[in-house]
């Protein structure tokens, strides 16, 4: 159990995220500053006694190991205090300061500071910091996994190539105009069994070693992502594309980035097939289905094999995997109408392999009615202009959005 450094109640979700991010950085302890202590080792540490502040003496770890530093202050002190005035000591990764009774008041305090590599934007629209544009060689591949989304493929396959990232179409046997859609935009297609025509199951695990094998053999890409039709993807930093995030990521010494899902609903019957779900949907909840505790979907090509396909692609592995402490975005549109939803629906339960059901697998929607799709606004959160601002630590830990993480769950985690 994490030490109670963070005052009163309401703030057991900011403890988690705290102990996110020690595991994220590999510190080895969570360790409680006191109120506005500044850390040992600051710059203004120098020459000075420690006697009677509230500064951890020997709570911390073993000399020479990482920790996480928590300073606690009140919701007034969280919004006026300087960073500068807690300055962390040698060997702290990371720093979370804590208001005692207003959780609002700590992500209020992140997204005013300076601290961007971690919040994702400079303060008062100033620009954006720590993040460089990729160079023109830096080639990141989007594999496309898509069956019958003849509505949106269009859609998804600019939105990439717009980020600067080259997709290719892994078709499975399509019966709509999915391939002829993505043919048209001068975007490759394979197909998925290879033969042409009609498939009769939906093997996804084969689809995915599919893809491990396509990754494997990408030797000209720097970056592999597994993006399906239905998704956005987005960077943690509001203006910075996919493309130029990852080159920072790949920059930072990591090798694998995760996502946290926002599903969008549909609240009407009134998106048109190839318009911009982005645009449309602006009703969402954050994903708490356990496959999505880990959406490990994009990793560096580093010349070897990856594996996939025992994870139904969430959460790919590999020897050397250095996870980004901060996650990305996944923008998730599976059902757009009643109409849509239900042919969806209907053709998952058609062509779902009976094995993988046994496996746990495919069962996200066996709850889900026609009467269900069309959600009611006042039970969905709105995204907006104001989305980073309003979810700091949701958005980049998963803290939040659910409860615990899984028995299975690999770090970080909390």
């Amino acid at each position: 159990m994490m030490p109670d450094a963070f005052g009163g109640g309401g703030v057991a979700e900011l403890q988690r995220f705290a102990a996110y991010l020690a595991q994220a950085h590999g510190c080895e302890a969570v360790v409680p500053a006191g109120r506005r202590g500044r850390l040992p080792g600051g710059p203004e540490d120098a020459g000075r006694s420690h006697a009677g502040d509230s500064l951890p003496q020997a709570a911390g770890p073993a000399a020479g190991g990482r920790c996480l530093y928590v300073c606690r202050l009140d919701a007034r002190e969280a919004e006026q205090a300087p960073l500068d005035a807690l300055a962390p000591a040698a060997g702290v990764l990371a720093l979370v300061v804590v208001g005692e009774t207003d959780d609002g008041a700590l992500q209020r305090m992140l997204t005013a500071r300076d601290d961007a590599a971690f919040v994702g934007a400079a303060p008062g629209g100033s620009g954006l910091v720590g993040v460089l544009h990729a160079p023109a060689d830096f080639r990141v591949l989007a594999i496309v996994p898509a069956y019958n989304e003849e509505d949106v493929i269009a859609g998804t396959l600019r939105d990439l190539l717009g980020q600067g990232v080259d997709p290719i179409v892994l078709d499975n046997g399509s019966t709509d105009d999915t391939v002829a859609i993505a043919q048209a935009a001068g975007v490759p297609v394979e197909r998925f069994p290879p033969r042409r025509g009609p498939t009769t199951t939906y093997d996804l695990a084969g689809l995915m070693t599919r893809v491990e094998d396509m990754s494997e053999r990408a030797r000209g890409a720097d970056w592999v992502v597994l993006h399906d039709a239905d998704e956005r993807r987005r960077s943690p930093w509001p203006g910075v594309n996919l493309r130029d995030a990852l080159w920072h990521v790949d920059l930072s010494g990591y090798n694998c980035i995760d996502h946290v899902t926002l599903t969008f609903w549909p609240t009407d019957d009134a998106f048109e097939a190839g318009g911009d779900p982005e645009r449309h949907f602006r009703h969402f909840e954050f994903s708490d289905h356990p496959g999505h505790f880990h959406q490990r979907r994009a990793w560096k090509q580093l010349g070897r094999r990856v594996a996939l396909a025992r994870s139904a692609g969430h959460d790919v592995a590999f020897a050397g995997r250095r996870v980004y402490p901060y996650k990305f975005l996944l923008k998730h549109y599976p059902l757009r109408s009643r109409a849509q939803g239900a042919r969806k629906l209907r053709e998952r339960r058609e062509r779902c392999s009976r094995r993988e059901r046994e496996w746990g697998w495919h069962r996200q929607y066996d709850a889900t009615a026609p009467d269900d799709m069309l959600r009611d606004p006042a039970g969905l959160l709105r995204f907006d202009g104001d989305f980073h601002r309003r979810y700091p630590v949701e958005r980049l830990s998963g803290v939040g959005v659910f409860a615990h993480p899984p028995p299975w769950a690999t770090p970080p985690a909390w």
